[in-house]
């Protein structure tokens, strides 16, 4: 046979491989992402579900777009249309959204001058929800952390005014902040809804089971320890089989994270990310046990393994967590938890 004709033969092989690759994998994150839609139709959409099926949108779409070229032109129109659809789905639900506006930050408290110095606290921004005449504000479910170097945060940092709360984490450098409750005080206090992180070097994070989802991007040497809630509700009716991928990690390099998760965490435009189980001695409920994991790399759509990441081995996880606020130690405990170069 014409080495012409072989390499040919070899490439037709390749491209029809990648396309059915290619075609399960979209396939399931559209059915997936359509379901979570579905859903927020049928609940009480807000803002920031919003933005994170939209966000979820824009992954999806590129990734389609990277693939140009390599689908089959029918397949890949089909697959446009499917996403056009989606986009109109979201568009109607984004007029279901209640105005809001928002508060202003809280101010700081001034120590006297017979009270001993510390640290300034986090920077904590809410925002509030229209109410009615007459009727007391209610607050709604946004803080903030930001800002901060070389220092150890906890959950005591944060104003409690409401149960449920997302969560905003951005611009540290050179920080542990441990939102883990106390082992006799696990069920109450603050709950995360949902975790947004930005901007982080040599950082650390020990976090609790967030009940949505948690979106990471820009991170540089950090570890990240985190367990995702897996059990939606619809009219009070536990819905076990709705998946989401509630874990999403972009232009981050050199993170070591610990995650319990029932999905699939992604992964985009990342380097040196390695994945192991949520720590045994930070489990507060079974909602951080652990699980296999399986995690897919949207920059490399391809049947060989990613480059990207890699499991931990257990001979270079952390065996003992600073759980404990030591402010005085935080450099040398962070020389002791981040990856190495």
């Amino acid at each position: 046979m014409p080495s012409a004709l072989r390499n040919a033969i070899n490439m037709s092989d390749l491209t029809w491989t990648f396309s059915q690759s290619f075609s399960a994998q979209f396939q399931a994150s559209r059915a997936e992402l359509e379901s979570r839609v579905d859903l927020a139709k049928s609940t009480k959409v807000t803002a920031d579900v919003l933005q994170t099926l939209s966000l979820d949108l824009a992954t999806l779409t590129k990734t389609l777009s990277d693939a140009t070229g390599s689908l089959p032109s029918y397949d890949q129109r089909q697959y446009e249309l499917q996403l056009k659809g989606l986009q109109k789905s979201l568009e109607d639900l984004r007029t279901l959204i209640p105005k809001s506006k928002f508060a202003f930050k809280r101010k700081v408290p001034v120590p006297s001058s017979e009270a001993p110095s510390s640290p300034d606290p986090p920077v904590i921004a809410e925002t509030t929800s229209e109410s009615q005449p007459g009727s007391a504000p209610t607050v709604s479910t946004n803080l903030t952390l930001s800002s901060h170097s070389n220092q150890y945060l906890t959950m005591a940092s944060l104003p409690c005014t409401a149960q449920t709360s997302d969560l905003a984490i951005s611009d540290l450098d050179k920080c542990i902040v441990n939102l883990l409750p106390d082992a006799e005080d696990a069920d109450s206090g603050l709950k995360i809804s949902a975790l947004h992180i930005r901007n982080l070097t040599d950082t650390v994070l020990l976090l609790p089971a967030i009940q949505g989802s948690v979106l990471l991007h820009d991170l540089r040497r950090c570890v990240v320890v985190v367990g995702c809630h897996q059990v939606w509700f619809l009219d009070n009716r536990i819905i076990p089989k709705l998946k989401t991928r509630q874990f999403r990690m972009h232009t981050s390099t050199h993170v070591d994270v610990y995650l319990s998760i029932h999905s699939t965490p992604i992964i985009e435009h990342c380097s040196q990310i390695r994945f192991a189980s949520y720590p045994t001695a930070l489990r507060t409920s079974e909602d951080t046990s652990p699980h296999v994991l399986s995690v897919q790399d949207f920059s490399h759509i391809k049947s060989t393994p990613s480059p990207n990441w890699s499991m931990l081995a257990p001979e270079n996880q952390v065996s003992k967590w600073p759980i404990r606020r030591t402010p005085q130690e935080v450099e040398d405990l962070l020389d002791a938890l981040l990856p190495r170069s």
